[in-house]
């Protein structure tokens, strides 16, 4: 690292210090008395854009959890350094029967309406899991069960008792046949409306209440399963955690029975806003504004959720739009960036846009928006922005997680880092990273 390089990251981690303590206004103020305050004092000791994942001693009792998308190679899994995680999210199985997914058709060949997806893969998986755990006894594996486009089926299945034990059964019979696995985490992002991710649509206002049936079986039979086995077993969920989907579940009925509540708290804004907006925000971009992880707390808080229970969203990839003449919440755009959903994966962030030094390349500037502690990348000339995870923004996201006492950390997904975002997350809510050898 040369001078210029040491200087630049030296004035990053006390800019980032700035940040941390300044946090969200509103909520810090409602949180003074109550919650600890974020050891900010403590600038990054480690190359925040290393591009490689460092090994890390785990020194803080907070989730770090990482989605593994079975669409990847499972070489994914054999290289994780399995200290630098305490939860890996497999991606995804999903309920056969009604609204369930044509690609999926092969792997419910012979099984009832609303059992599980399963097949080869899973048992590919369930050994790479086993041969981590081998290594890092501490980490809890859970099947994740849905996602965006796979959770059509809970629509047609939530509000009928015996559907639901099917679902239950299957759940159950997976766990028993895949070791490697420790819980069942339930995907149905946006009960009540699924937004026609498959071109019906479905939703009920009596969804969230269904939601909460459906997990409180759920709990009631992993209870069973491990009185059958032995083993303990979690129960969580990501869920939507804007106000209208927070609103219309139970969570004075469901959060009981939950380990964690994984908040995706990320795509606030995309190609389908009505204007520029950065997608994964920690403070929100007006008072009233829902479009970010401090007011997403606040909106679970409400609901009976337990802070310690909420674990907060890192989103391993950006969000960018055209057309933009300035580079602020609201701004009018003319369409996505880059491609045709406008999503971009860190990875290739970091290396074509943003650089080795976190200032930006090819024309992008790197800015930090002081209202929503964001960064986001911004080409004045070519009129294009990008709104992504920094690891500056992780760490403060990180800091903030242990100031209100949060449970943790997690992330979308695995594939799309190169090692500085789980670092951050890592180093932000209070682990220690090392060097490697």
């Amino acid at each position: 690292m040369n001078f210029s390089q040491g200087l630049f990251l030296r004035l990053a981690s006390v800019a980032l210090v700035a940040l941390i303590l300044c946090s969200c206004p509103a909520q810090a103020a409602s949180d003074a008395a109550a919650a600890p305050k974020a050891a900010a004092s403590a600038a990054p000791n480690y190359p925040l854009f290393g591009a490689q994942p460092l090994r890390v001693e785990r020194t803080s009792a907070k989730v770090v959890g990482v989605y593994t998308p079975m669409w990847e190679s499972v070489a994914l899994v054999d290289r994780l350094q399995g200290e630098s995680v305490t939860h890996l999210l497999y991606a995804f199985l999903r309920p056969c029967g009604p609204g369930a997914l044509s690609q999926d058709a092969a792997r419910c060949a012979g099984k009832k309406d609303f059992e599980l997806t399963t097949g080869p893969l899973e048992k590919t998986f369930d050994a790479a899991f086993s041969r981590l755990k081998a290594r890092a006894p501490h980490l809890k594996v859970l099947a994740s069960v849905g996602g965006w486009g796979g959770s059509d089926p809970f629509f047609h299945m939530a509000g009928d008792p015996l559907k639901r034990a099917v679902f239950v059964a299957s759940s159950l019979q997976f766990l028993r046949h895949h070791p490697g696995f420790d819980g069942i985490d339930i995907d149905w992002e946006h009960p009540g409306n699924n937004g026609a991710a498959n071109g019906v649509q479905l939703g009920s206002p009596e969804d969230g209440r269904y939601y909460a049936l459906l997990l409180q079986e759920l709990r009631q039979g992993l209870t069973e399963l491990t009185a059958e086995t032995g083993r303990p077993y979690q129960l969580s969920i990501a869920v939507n955690t804007g106000s209208p989907v927070v609103e219309r579940i139970d969570f004075k009925a469901a959060a009981p029975v939950l380990d964690h509540v994984f908040m995706m708290t990320y795509d606030f804004y995309g190609g389908w806003s009505d204007g520029v907006g950065h997608h994964a925000a920690l403070c929100s971009s007006a008072p009233e504004a829902d479009d970010s992880l401090e007011r997403s707390v606040r909106n679970l808080e409400r609901a009976g959720v337990p802070r310690a229970k909420m674990v907060a969203g890192v989103a391993m990839y950006g969000r960018g739009f055209a057309g933009v003449n300035r580079a602020q919440t609201g701004a009018v755009k003319s369409g996505p960036f880059p491609g045709a959903d406008g999503s971009m994966a860190y990875r290739s962030i970091a290396r074509d846009y943003l650089g080795p030094q976190g200032r930006g390349l090819r024309g992008f500037q790197a800015r930090l928006d002081p209202v929503t502690q964001a960064w986001h990348l911004y080409n004045p000339k070519l009129k294009l922005y990008l709104g992504y995870e920094d690891p500056r923004a992780v760490i403060a996201k990180g800091q903030f997680v242990q100031q209100l006492g949060l449970g943790g950390l997690f992330a979308w997904e695995l594939s799309q880092d190169n090692g500085d975002l789980l670092n951050a997350m890592n180093y932000g809510v209070g682990n220690l990273l090392l060097r490697q050898p």
